[in-house]
């Protein structure tokens, strides 16, 4: 049997796990930033753009372009904390239906930054022996912003130096 040419040659490393991940709000557009303490689940982050048709008489199959990019609807899952003012400060915003900022960072360095349409908040219901839960619903309302926190801090400590200068 006639051995095939691999296509690449790769050795898998470790999965990044989730444990480890932190998460912050902003209501000011990103100048002051408040932790979101007790998170359980993010949701879905990024965006999609649907196909749209775009087959002319010419064509000899159909022809698909890609359309407007949408995201889908995100719900935030939180431990529910009755004494953290950074969760009231968040139930706020969500009452008032506000756009705030929210940037989560992996344990591998890997930030994401993006804006989010709060639509409400609901406590979740559960069981006698389970914990309070708050759900924060919301629509992704800006293209994510992907970084890595190391790059970020370096840039931000030659700014820094700059302006010391």
């Amino acid at each position: 049997m006639a051995k095939h040419t691999q296509l690449y040659d790769y050795k898998a490393k470790e999965p990044v796990l989730l444990g480890g991940t932190h998460s912050q709000f902003s209501t000011d557009d990103g100048v002051t930033w408040l932790p979101l303490k007790g998170a359980q689940e993010l949701g879905d982050i990024g965006d999609i753009a649907e196909s749209v048709e775009c087959t002319t008489i010419d064509d000899d199959r159909k022809v698909y372009c890609g359309g407007l990019k949408d995201s889908a609807e995100k719900e935030l899952t939180i431990y529910y904390y009755d004494d953290d003012d950074d969760q009231r400060a968040l139930i706020a915003a969500a009452e008032a239906q506000q756009t705030v900022r929210i940037r989560h960072q992996w344990p591998n360095g890997t930030r994401a930054t993006y804006d989010l349409k709060l639509l409400g908040y609901q406590i979740m219901s559960g069981s006698a022996d389970g914990f309070m839960q708050l759900k924060v619903s919301g629509r992704q309302a800006s293209d994510v912003v992907w970084s890595n926190a190391d790059a970020a801090e370096q840039t931000q400590t030659q700014t820094d130096e700059q302006e010391g200068e």
